[in-house]
């Protein structure tokens, strides 16, 4: 047996981006102690007398075959790398791995004290200053160009949270990137930061929230090393643990409903942003090297090195990496058609109801000589302009209670060269009075009055009508009882100007209601794909005039009726167009029981069926 083993770092082609950094931190630790090196991508090497491997159970076992997985011999010639916190599903996984492995090490205190009370003799092995996650390098602080930064899975608690830092945020830059599970996010993914991308965004960024993704407080050592070594301030809920780190000193902890006000007071106190970025920085730097985490994992080698007895009998060939193929979420139809089962008939009946009591009173109006004049009145509001930057698109019906704020959200903004073109869709509630008002109260906001003299009974119809007299080559899609934040315009804007190959721009939504906020909405990236699983992306943003024009504007048949903006996504997703997302907070939804969207979720099943005939290539398609 030699007295230096080889390591081979074992891993799965299908892995999180992030697990490969942290077998690839230790892996660096351990070269500059002369040790060599080896990889194994979806299968365990050969056996050796002089080989130990490493790797992370949960990360590895769920992602390749089931003959891939390490035999005994194996597992006694590995250390297992744990890094899950306890009351996980992916904790279980490692543990079950771990309690045949040659050795074990975790990353957190946590993780290890719960592996030793199940009997795993487990040490904890702490990530430290780790030199190729560090772009920042300590230098003098310069103008951060965003306040607010939050990387991690989109849970319901998170999004909550999040949405309730709006009032810290909407006149100031946050770059929120929330994911799903649905599968890894692997090496080079568009969709996913890590490496360099990651690094840079935080060296750029003021402060890092972080909001436990279980009820385990539990310290996130990855995320939180990442943002410390580049200078970003980490903000996070009160955590178990967290030494050498103080809070106070090093970090600032709070309570998950006081972090938004929180929040807000750091962002104001540069001062403490600049003690704390350097008191944590310093004590990575200093006193927290990678070293100590490797001795830690040396010592767990040595001794897996030495747990078997030896190897006997001819040597197998090298196995063929074997990556397991993961199901694919499927389908949104097929998800619907499950959940309502039974009820399908019963809501389709219900829906049918709705339908025809809006086609009566359309006909009563219609018979019994609507006195509201033209079909389409057309009033100049404001000083005008002769070629605006942006045509806000805002469609009313019996909102009279609230067009008013949606006009001055727009009046309020730090964009000017826009104007507001509204379509009243033949309310009966003075709408039409309380948009003059508002641009009364605003006269240095350039509008459009456009009066139906009947109700369409489809948004779509309106939503056309507005772009048809707009005047601008960018168009924002606003409803009646909704707003956009100060900066949410400019914002949109600018990545549409930096992108001009782009159709059209999305930022994230803050939903509320009359408690307060809820979550959010259009926080996913542009990807075709996602698609078939439902619209992830609302209706206010911001579309090119030509794209739109390109696919026929919004659809007007009654059974896409509350489901207009997924249709023209499809259709541009078909079209081969592409749009880009703005991972800033551009505006606020309001969330009512008695929206046109509500009523269209009664039954799903017309309109999936429409835009399934409609939009085959991209629904239909094989993922």
């Amino acid at each position: 047996m030699s007295a230096q083993p080889r390591i081979c770092l074992v891993s799965a082609s299908g892995q999180n981006v992030f697990f490969a950094e942290i077998l690839e931190a230790f892996g660096d630790a351990l070269r500059e102690r002369g040790f060599a090196i080896e990889e194994s991508i979806d299968c365990f090497p050969t056996p050796a007398d002089d080989l130990v491997c490493l790797f992370i159970p949960h990360e590895y076992v769920p992602l390749v075959h089931q003959l891939a997985h390490p035999t005994p011999a194996q597992l006694q010639r590995s250390v297992a790398i744990c890094t899950e916190q306890p009351g996980t599903e992916w904790f279980e996984t490692s543990c079950a791995f771990a309690s045949r492995a040659g050795a074990v090490v975790d990353i957190n205190a946590l993780g290890a004290e719960e592996l030793k009370r199940r009997g795993v003799a487990a040490e904890h092995a702490r990530l430290g200053y780790v030199p190729r996650w560090d772009v920042w390098h300590g230098r003098e602080a310069g103008e951060r160009a965003i306040d607010m930064a939050f990387l991690g899975r989109h849970t319901e608690e998170r999004a909550q949270i999040i949405a309730r830092c709006v009032p810290a945020l909407e006149r100031r830059r946050a770059a929120i990137h929330l994911t799903e599970t649905v599968r890894p996010h692997v090496h080079g993914s568009p969709y996913f930061l890590a490496g360099r991308r990651r690094s840079e965004l935080l060296a750029d960024s003021k402060v890092l929230l972080n909001v436990h993704q279980q009820e385990l407080p539990y310290l996130e050592w990855h995320r939180i090393l990442s943002a410390v070594l580049n200078g970003c301030v980490v903000l996070s809920e009160h955590s178990l643990q967290t030494s050498p780190f103080e809070p106070g000193r090093h970090f600032l902890s709070a309570r998950r409903e006081d972090l938004p006000r929180v929040l807000e007071g750091l962002l104001g106190d540069p001062d403490r942003l600049e003690q704390t970025r350097r008191a944590a920085y310093r004590l990575v730097r200093e006193e927290m090297p990678m070293s100590a985490a490797a001795e830690v994992v040396l010592n767990a080698v040595q001794r897996a090195h030495g747990s078997a007895t030896g190897g006997s009998g001819p040597v197998p060939p090298p196995p063929a990496p074997m990556p397991r193929k993961l199901p694919e979420p499927r389908p949104g139809w097929e998800v619907y058609a499950e959940q309502v089962g039974e009820q399908l008939p019963m809501r389709r009946a219900l829906m049918d109801i709705v339908d025809r009591t809006r086609k009566l009173e359309r006909r009563i109006e219609e018979l019994m000589g609507d006195d509201r004049g033209e079909d389409v009145v057309v009033e100049d509001l404001g000083p005008g302009l002769e070629k605006p930057r942006v045509s806000v698109l805002l469609t009313v019906y019996n909102h009279a209670d609230l067009v008013g704020d949606a006009v001055r959200s727009v009046a309020l903004g730090d964009l000017r060269d826009v104007e507001v073109v509204v379509v009243d869709d033949a309310s009966a509630d003075g709408s039409a009075e309380a948009v003059r008002a508002a641009c009364s109260e605003a006269p240095w906001l350039t509008a459009r009055l456009i009066r139906r003299g009947l109700n369409s009974g489809l948004p779509a119809v309106a939503r056309n009508l507005a772009a048809k007299h707009a005047r601008a080559d960018l168009l924002f899609i606003l409803d009646a009882d909704n707003s956009v934040l100060p900066q949410g315009l400019t914002k949109l804007t600018t990545a549409l100007e930096q992108d001009p190959g782009a159709a059209f721009a999305y930022g994230i939504i803050e939903r509320f209601d009359g408690n307060g906020s809820l979550d959010l909405m259009s926080w996913l990236d542009w990807d075709p794909e996602r698609l078939r699983h439902g619209n992830y992306v609302d209706a206010m943003a911001m579309i090119r005039r030509s794209a739109l024009q390109a696919v026929g504007g919004y659809p007007t048949q009654q059974v896409l009726a509350g489901w207009e903006d997924f249709a023209v996504w499809l259709a541009m997703a078909e079209a081969g167009m592409r749009a880009v997302r703005v991972p800033d907070f551009i505006g606020r939804y309001r969330v009512s029981q008695h929206s046109m969207l509500s009523i269209a979720n009664i039954d799903h099943s017309k309109a999936w069926t429409e835009i399934i005939r409609k939009y085959p290539a991209t629904l239909l398609a094989e993922a």
